[in-house]
């Protein structure tokens, strides 16, 4: 709440929250009498809430702890005019609706008013009122709530009381998500997603995404396709948060060539980033690739290989020869499939999951596009890349040993059911790929 005047005149409501008259604030205070203040919750883009400190000279609850700026309703003053005058005084946040969630009425032995409650979203910078403020961060709800609830004592009582449900439904919107082995996903307010984890070598896959998709995500933009824009929003445990990328996974017979020019352009566009920003982004680096991919395909050669019959056996010692060839290593997404692209209105909209964008070979990246896709879609995305005949080739390798990757995870996970046909797949893919 704004400290004003002792005489500054304000409205009077009676306990139904209807205007009754007027009086001077410091009679209100002295009687404890009705009133009306806003109470305004500001949340930045990724949905967390400014917390703030109350500084000591604040006439109810000094030094306090909120999560709520707002002050007294003036003598014919609008809400809702109240709410915007107070939150510009207090934060500096100015020039963003307001939304209107409800009156509340709080009464306690300091104070009792009708709480009209307002939320918005702030993503410049917070200038505290001297007067008002004397510290404030952004935090999660589920940490607000979590601290409210350890800590009440250190909260002014009533925002917390004023927003009690407000915060608890918004902390229950939450819904998992599916998600690979690296990393659990939510859906937090059917607007933000949430990931941290499965395994401690996985922060660093998030923390790369979080730096470098900010880096890179208005140059890919000017493709018409969207990429997440994590930020770190936790780190002990780590949790990185970005807008909802909104679409479903794409169909390959149903991409039009439309979509596979921007998906070529926004491919191109990705090859061609800077090695400043992949150093700034501290991705691994080309050496680390190479021997980690050199790694899995020995795990591959043992794991995969003995499956199989002499006829396919030499075959499939030929596919592996042709993937570990050394070529030139750029950014690259390095798991483009359909689930991770994202049509929304009938086009290609957004590419999902970047936890392990590497640098490595930009043939990965042009397998499914030039291969798992209609002729249609394929022909665009070569013309709009512009693709030579050694990244053509290396390309319908690397399509040829994505079966094996199933195989080496049926065999890990003793899945015999799911085996049989992967076997399958991964056979019908070798002789695709010896006969061009």
């Amino acid at each position: 709440m704004t400290s004003e005047p002792t005489d500054e005149l304000i409205a009077r409501y009676d306990e139904r929250g209807e205007v009754v008259g007027e009086v001077v604030r410091s009679v209100m205070r002295r009687e404890n009498l009705w009133h009306a203040a806003s109470s305004v919750v500001v949340r930045d883009p990724l949905g967390r809430i400014y917390l703030h400190r109350r500084t000591t000279m604040k006439d109810v609850y000094p030094g306090l702890l909120d999560f709520a700026a707002g002050g007294v309703v003036l003598a014919g003053e609008d809400p809702a005019l109240g709410a915007v005058r107070e939150t510009e005084e207090e934060l500096g946040v100015h020039g963003v609706p307001l939304d209107p969630l409800g009156v509340v009425a709080y009464a306690d032995e300091h104070t009792r008013y009708h709480a009209h409650r307002f939320t918005c979203r702030w993503d410049g910078p917070v200038r505290w009122q001297p007067e008002e403020v004397s510290w404030g961060d952004w935090v999660l709800v589920d940490d607000l709530r979590q601290r409210v609830e350890a800590e009440p004592e250190t909260f002014v009582p009533d925002s917390a009381a004023v927003w009690d449900g407000v915060l608890r439904g918004w902390q229950a919107d939450r819904a998992l998500l599916p998600q690979g082995w690296d990393s659990e996903a939510s859906l937090v307010e059917g607007r933000w997603v949430d990931r941290s984890p499965r395994r401690p070598e996985v922060e660093r896959q998030l923390l790369c995404e979080a730096a470098l998709l900010p880096l890179i995500g208005n140059t890919l933009g000017q493709t018409g396709i969207e990429v997440p824009r994590p930020s770190v929003v936790r780190r002990d445990p780590l949790v990185v948060r970005h807008p909802l990328v909104v679409g479903g996974p794409a169909d390959a017979e149903r991409l039009s060539a439309a979509d596979g020019h921007r998906l070529g352009r926004f491919l191109a566009l990705l090859h061609a980033t800077a090695d400043s920003v992949v150093t700034a982004a501290r991705l691994p680096s080309a050496a680390e690739d190479l021997a980690e991919t050199t790694e899995q395909l020995e795990r591959l050669r043992v794991g995969v290989l003995p499956l199989l019959d002499d006829r396919a056996r030499v075959l499939a010692s030929s596919l592996l020869e042709a993937v570990a060839v050394t070529a030139d290593r750029v950014l690259c997404h390095a798991d483009l499939h359909p689930e991770h692209v994202l049509v929304r209105d009938g086009a290609v909209a957004g590419i999902i999951d970047w936890g392990d964008a590497r640098v490595t070979d930009p043939a990965i990246d042009l397998a499914w596009p030039l291969h798992g896709t209609n002729g249609g879609f394929a022909h665009a995305v070569r013309t709009a890349y512009g693709t030579s005949a050694d990244i053509e080739h290396r390309s319908r390798a690397w399509w040829a040993l994505e079966p094996w990757f199933d195989v080496h995870r049926d065999v890990f996970l003793g899945d015999d059911a799911a085996l049989a046909g992967d076997l399958d797949t991964l056979t019908e893919r070798l002789r695709w790929w010896h006969q061009p």
